[in-house]
């Protein structure tokens, strides 16, 4: 399990209510905790989504209000308040790390991951400035009855690798670790028990075990992770420079909740669009998007009891929900004063940063390299306007799509290394499509690359085996072998699974081919997702390549 938690309401029955706890910390006062940006926000926007969706039951716990007995005191007091039916949201976003447990070889693992609070100082421990994984567990195991549904989000992270090489000239993420060192550099002092009696009633007492060491899923529980174990998770200025600074989880949860698909009659997590959001729609679009906005660096975890995957969640149809917010026009920086000069002339489809701090994208004119605020190189052979027009127009008609991204029925998956690797000149790339073996009969994948420099390159179907796409229940999984060649980058492949072959599209795509008209694809697809009968499905994933 790990650290923070948010409870999320949903109405089960016409008395249900929404409770929410939202605890945020981003002022730590330590030099060796650097303070957050992104929690402020996410803390507001929080709030706001929760009483937009009629929750009147709220408590905001912000920097040095929280502790280990304001946190256990407010959660106490919602699970007294809680009646049958309700739904709990536990939100906390902040730092993470973890240290060794004291009880190995359980199935929770050898360490336990902890979220540091305003005032901690691992030179003068205080058990009032950390809760620990398994505080948070006794506590809902004890404080909230099962008859009362929980789902946890929380966004922060307690370890972390990177898999690709950074360029520090534009790496602009802040990583929401409070700590690089090794676990044995904590030595956690002993937690007080649960302060306050159990809420739950003799006769449920049963069904929710007391905190032991192997901690058994809670069977009215659903936790959403910000990133795996082995993972940062990130915050920065969403969906570009200059806007304010998020958790890649928040941003995507509220998004997920208030922006409405292409159809306009459902909300954009709404993967089957019958109106509601379940725990497993949830849990893939947060997964897709997070992905997406990381560059692959983070992926949320999710898990719930088997079973719990088609319960709905609180979310309604906002009277003005808004489509998904359109990629603005990013900002582009060059060191060199000759080319920041170009930069400013015609008509472009990027504004001009003052200053690589300022930028989203970082063009080195010298060396043909556009490195993008993640720090990755994402196009090399960048010579000039025509080359940054398709590299960056082709970001563009990703952040445009990426909302819409619906992996229900079939993912892309790229190997044979692990997800996000940089793969050298030459090196061997499998694109392949992960699909549900219960699709329907009737089921259709087009498959299309966006290169560095936005050049479109159709994948499948091309050649007489590939047909006319066609899936189907059991069908064969499209693989696509190709090599890692020149222009180096970040590619897009992406996926569209539809109903019917889409022949119109496909036309486009043909006529298309081998042209850089990233930005010519992003309506035509809007049109198929918005299409009922095509029953649409879209899936993008990156290939970062080059030495």
């Amino acid at each position: 399990m790990a650290i923070g938690a948010l409870y999320l309401s949903c109405y089960s029955s016409s008395y249900a209510e929404t409770r929410a706890l939202l605890v945020g910390a981003w002022k730590f006062a330590n030099p060796q905790i650097p303070d957050l940006k992104g929690p402020e926000n996410d803390l507001a926007a929080m709030d706001t989504l929760m009483r937009s969706e009629g929750a009147s039951d709220v408590t905001v716990l912000r920097n040095d209000q929280v502790s280990r007995t304001t946190v256990e005191t407010a959660l106490h007091a919602l699970g007294l308040r809680a009646k049958p039916g309700d739904w709990i949201v536990f939100y906390y976003s902040g730092h993470g790390a973890e240290a060794h447990t004291a009880v190995k070889g359980t199935r929770d693992g050898d360490l336990d991951q902890f979220v540091p609070l305003p005032g901690f100082d691992q030179m003068h421990p205080d058990a009032e400035r950390f809760i620990v994984d398994k505080d948070f567990y006794a506590w809902l195991s004890r404080y909230i009855p099962p008859s009362v549904k929980v789902l946890m989000i929380a966004d922060t992270c307690h370890s972390g690798t990177m898999n690709r090489s950074v360029d520090p000239a534009l790496f602009h993420f802040v990583p929401r670790l409070a700590f690089r060192g090794d676990a044995d550099v904590f030595d956690l002092v002993a937690r007080p028990a649960p302060q306050f009696p159990a809420v739950l009633p003799d006769t449920d007492a049963a069904a929710f075990p007391m905190a032991t060491p192997d901690r058994p899923d809670l069977p009215n529980v659903i936790f959403v992770g910000a990133a795996q174990d082995d993972q940062v998770a990130w915050e920065h200025e969403l969906p570009v420079t200059g806007a304010p600074s998020r958790g890649f989880l928040t941003y995507s949860f509220e998004q997920g909740l208030t922006a409405r698909s292409v159809d306009g009659k459902t909300l954009v997590a709404d993967a089957n669009g019958d109106g509601k959001i379940s725990v497993g729609e949830l849990a893939i679009y947060l997964d897709s998007q997070v992905r997406g906005l990381s560059g692959e660096r983070q992926k949320p975890r999710t898990s719930f009891v088997s079973g719990n995957e088609n319960l709905a969640l609180f979310a309604q149809f906002p009277a003005r929900a808004p489509l998904a917010p359109q990629s603005p026009l990013p900002g582009l920086f060059s060191a060199q004063p000759g080319a920041q000069a170009l930069l400013a002339t015609g008509d472009h489809p990027w504004t001009v940063a003052a200053s690589a701090a300022q930028a989203d994208f970082l063009w080195d004119a010298r060396t043909g390299k556009l490195v993008r605020q993640t720090g990755d190189t994402v196009a090399q052979g960048v010579t000039g306007p025509a080359q940054l027009r398709g590299a960056l127009e082709k970001w563009r008609a990703i952040g445009a799509l990426r909302p819409y991204m619906n992996e229900t029925r079939a993912q892309l998956v790229i190997g044979p290394q692990t997800s996000g690797a940089r793969y050298g000149p030459d090196a061997l790339v499998n694109v392949a499509l992960k699909h549900a073996q219960d699709l329907p009969a009737s089921t259709y994948v087009t498959i299309f690359d966006l290169t560095s420099l936005g050049t479109v390159q159709l994948l499948y179907p091309v050649e007489a085996a590939d047909g006319d796409g066609k899936l189907g229940p059991g069908g064969a999984m499209p693989v696509v072998n190709t090599q890692a060649v020149a222009p180096y980058g970040a590619d897009h492949v992406v996926a569209l699974v539809t109903a019917a072959p889409p022949m119109q599209f496909r036309a486009l795509l043909q006529t298309l081919n081998n042209q850089p008209a990233a930005m010519q694809v992003v309506e035509p697809i809007r049109k198929v997702l918005a299409d009922p009968g095509a029953q649409a499905r879209l899936s993008i994933a990156e290939i970062y390549t080059g030495s």
